[in-house]
């Protein structure tokens, strides 16, 4: 046949009805597209190129972490979400770079690399084919995670997505219902074991043209694991459960050999200028680039920044005393001198009155230059800045702007660490090492990193608190685990979802600090609310698109939207 044209499944939010939508080379025979890597992996690469290239700071908007510094921007907490306009997901993109994927993994397996180099041709082949097995499993863990929910009010069947397995052709059947959710599980493992079965297990091969640190933004079989671990601890969430016993044993035993093929239990390195691309404990990170964007939209204004994401105090009050104590027990919290002797995390992810960042000191008070009023009108809402992911190594003044290396971390050692604790305090409780470590000795490397040590005086590291919270049982360390969460994870976008999948509180009441100034007697902190959010019940889960369910009788929505 001169010219076959493949069909594909559009998921298009302008659809008014099922349509097709052909290759996008128009001047190629299906045979001269597959006939060399030249054309084909173009195929492989819209999928690379569809991937998101920034944190997803503005999440944080939507629960008790921040506000962003303009009021009423971040809508969809304060009682505005509605099934016609839910910013949470992108449907039709996401089926789209699907539809390539599969198009590839149908294809691509014979694509010719090299004609003399057998070797290369053999490698190459393997390692792009793994790639799109994984990143077909990471499109529909994000399907998974936007999307999945029941149907029906009060109801125990949690749905996911539709599955497509194949590039569809003109006369398949388009309008398909949703898979359950342990159905749609099954087929990213399914994806993943794939993946991991053909791909190189990271790129530490210096500098090999296959296994170099050139290739660290591809996917890695060490990145399977890691997303294999992240979907199997949402399948165990109470959420999309029941938890059961088998589910969380299931997500701990998956994160237990992610872990193991990294490397094992090992110290995470320092939290530095988030600027190291070359640091294992990132297991797949977006190509480097040098840039100062980051800095520009999240510096306060005295440092030339927009000052875009306020923290809440809400989230400064769970940060802990240097001591690993919460500062409602920790005799070293001084209610007149709050930012003084917290855990280093705090001082590394928060900018506050009177920290001094690269010779500058940032003045929340009132009449601040970073205050509402001061360098620019708006101010912070909260007293707070974020300074998480920024690099101390940009500066944004006019007369000497700096940039550095910049990558976003789609997979990293962190999350995988909390989500081994989390499963396996659940499956074994806090101190059960039946995978060779426990979830207290995975939490130990956590607060470590943040200079946590109740012991400091000896070289023996103990964090008596963690140990409290240990002896204390399952729920209690339950509680540790996530409240630690919440602060290793903040502004990358999981609390959102962790709320969600925890059946946790909804609704919250967004505080703030205000600071008056006194020199003599000491500065006052007034304790303020910002904002209140308004979730109804049901928005425990997203809607689908309003535009798809007109459109695809089988596709049942979420109950209550």
């Amino acid at each position: 046949m001169k010219h076959k044209i493949y069909y594909y499944l559009i998921f298009g939010i302008f659809l008014t009805s099922c349509q097709i939508d052909p290759l996008p080379i128009q001047d190629q025979t299906t045979e001269d597209l597959w006939s060399h890597s030249t054309y084909g992996e173009g195929i492989l690469a819209n999928a690379y190129a569809g991937l998101n290239t920034s944190y997803p700071i503005t999440m944080d908007y939507y629960t008790d972490n921040a506000v962003p510094s303009q009021p009423g921007s971040n809508s969809l907490a304060l009682g505005s979400w509605n099934v016609e306009s839910s910013p949470i997901g992108n449907w039709g993109y996401t089926y789209d770079k699907i539809k390539y994927l599969n198009l590839y993994i149908e294809n691509g397996a014979d694509l010719i690399y090299s004609v003399s180099d057998k070797y290369r041709d053999s490698i190459l082949k393997s390692n792009r084919l793994g790639e799109a097995y994984f990143l077909k499993a990471f499109y529909q863990a994000e399907l998974l995670k936007n999307y999945a929910g029941k149907p029906e009010a009060g109801g125990s069947e949690v749905l996911g997505f539709p599955i497509v397995t194949k590039a569809l052709e003109q006369g398949d059947d388009l309008d398909l219902p949703r898979n359950t959710y342990e159905e749609c599980v099954a087929q990213i493992v399914q994806d993943c074991d794939a993946a991991i079965a053909i791909l190189p297990l990271k790129y530490d091969g210096g500098a090999d043209v296959f296994t170099g640190l050139n290739n660290r933004g591809r996917a890695s079989g060490l990145a399977a694991m890691a997303l294999k671990a992240r979907v199997y601890l949402n399948a165990a969430s109470p959420a999309y459960g029941p938890s059961t016993q088998a589910l969380w044993e299931r997500a701990a035993t998956a994160a237990a050999e992610a872990i193991d093929a990294s490397g094992g239990l090992t110290d995470l390195t320092p939290y530095n200028n988030f600027n190291d691309a070359t640091s294992f404990d990132n297991i797949w990170i977006q190509p480097t680039y040098q840039g100062r964007g980051l800095e520009s939209n999240y510096y306060p204004p005295s440092l030339f920044g927009s000052g875009q994401c306020n923290p809440s105090q809400n989230l400064v009050n769970i940060f802990p005393t240097a001591d690993g104590y919460p500062i409602e027990t920790s005799a070293l919290y001084n209610a007149e001198d709050p930012y003084s002797n917290r855990d280093e995390r705090f001082y590394r992810f928060i900018f506050f009155n009177g920290d001094v960042y690269n010779g500058t000191s940032i003045k929340t008070y009132i009449g601040g230059a970073d205050a509402p009023g001061g360098l620019t009108q708006q101010g912070t809402r909260t007293g707070y800045y974020m300074k998480k992911l920024l690099s101390k190594t940009v500066k944004l003044d006019p007369s000497n702007t700096v940039n550095d290396i910049k990558f976003y971390v789609y997979l990293g050692k962190t999350e995988l660490y909390l989500n081994f604790a989390e499963a396996a305090n659940e499956a074994y409780g806090p101190d059960g090492n039946a995978l060779g470590y426990s979830a207290s000795d995975v939490m130990a490397k956590i607060r470590m990193r943040a200079g946590i040590d109740s012991n400091a005086g000896t070289p023996e590291y103990e964090d008596q608190y963690m140990l409290d919270q240990e002896s204390a049982g399952t729920e209690a360390f339950r509680d540790f685990i996530q409240n630690n969460r919440r602060i290793e994870l903040c502004f990358e976008g999981f609390r959102f979802w962790d709320i969600r999948r925890w059946n946790k509180a909804l609704n919250h009441a967004i505080e703030g600090v205000e600071i008056t100034r006194d020199l003599v007697n000491g500065d006052d902190y007034n304790y303020v609310n910002v904002e209140n959010h308004t979730y109804q019940d049901y928005m425990i889960y997203a809607p689908l698109p309003y535009s798809q369910t007109l459109i695809m009788s089988n596709l049942k929505q979420n109950a209550g939207w």
